[in-house]
């Protein structure tokens, strides 16, 4: 199994799962040590929350949640020999994060804007290129039902690898994120999930993020942050038809599903 984990650290006071749990310097830093511990290849911290129908918050306002811990974070991840991710769709606090030291950018809007774009340019930081139809999510706001997600999002994928190589960013650099329950409803996310394998010929890593989706509420009634069991269901699923990263809540679960995986399949 070759699957790596991509542990979420929300440095937020509304996210949809984990709200407040990591808001000050101290509890983030708690936060990042115990997923390091757990198992995390990869920590993508994120200062801004995307659930529906969230506010909208200011780059220099995302950047007073992170300026305090976010470079001594990644020194800690770093001689633990894991990535740090910086979730956001601002250019300023992306820019100010790679000088403090994270190795991919995590913008959820795919590099729409034009200073994103041009600051991706300049670095060689991975880059994982996400969509979605809204940020923060509007519920109201998904593909046509009659839409085949699969096959959008091969079209978007190959226009937006396009556009950036055109740019001047190597496509090696990306790590393709179909944004579930970004603008798809649970019936198109799940979709998306078992036919992953159909954007593989791409050729660029996926980076899947399902963990305590509403798209679950199909399967349990459990709150958000009770659907680690449904999502390690799915995690299975991903795992086995070869997804490259998975973004999770629950680390140590997954390290846990992933570990015993590998010793009795080997070969996704």
């Amino acid at each position: 199994m070759h699957t790596k984990l991509v542990g979420i650290i929300n440095a937020t006071p509304d996210s949809f799962s984990d709200g407040g749990e990591a808001d000050t310097p101290a509890k983030a830093l708690a936060a990042c040590r115990q997923l390091i511990e757990d198992g995390a290849d990869v920590i993508d911290i994120g200062a801004e929350s995307t659930r529906p129908n969230a506010a909208p918050v200011s780059a220099s306002e995302e950047w007073s949640r992170l300026s305090g811990w976010l470079a001594e974070a990644s020194a800690m991840a770093k001689e633990r020999g894991v990535s740090i991710s910086l979730d956001t769709r601002h250019a300023e606090t992306a820019e100010k994060a790679l000088i403090a030291g994270v190795d991919w950018i995590n913008d959820v809007t795919g590099f729409r804007e034009e200073p994103m774009l041009e600051l991706a340019a300049g670095t060689d930081a991975s880059l994982v290129v996400m969509h979605a139809l809204s940020v923060p999510v509007d519920p109201s706001e998904t593909l046509d039902e009659d839409q085949d997600p699969i096959i959008f999002l091969q079209y978007y994928f190959e226009k937006k690898i396009e556009g950036m190589e055109k740019k001047g960013i190597a496509r090696e650099r990306l790590i393709l994120d179909p944004g579930i329950g970004f603008g798809k409803t649970p019936m198109q996310s799940i979709a998306i999930i078992t036919r992953i394998r159909e954007l593989q010929w791409l050729g660029l890593p996926l980076l899947v993020g399902h963990s305590r989706k509403s798209f679950l509420g199909l399967f349990t009634d459990a709150p958000a942050a009770e659907r680690d069991d449904a999502t390690l269901a799915f995690s299975a699923g991903l795992c086995m038809r070869g997804v490259n990263y998975l973004r999770v809540h629950n680390v140590q679960r997954h390290r846990g599903l992933l570990d015993t995986m590998s010793a009795h399949m080997p070969h996704p």
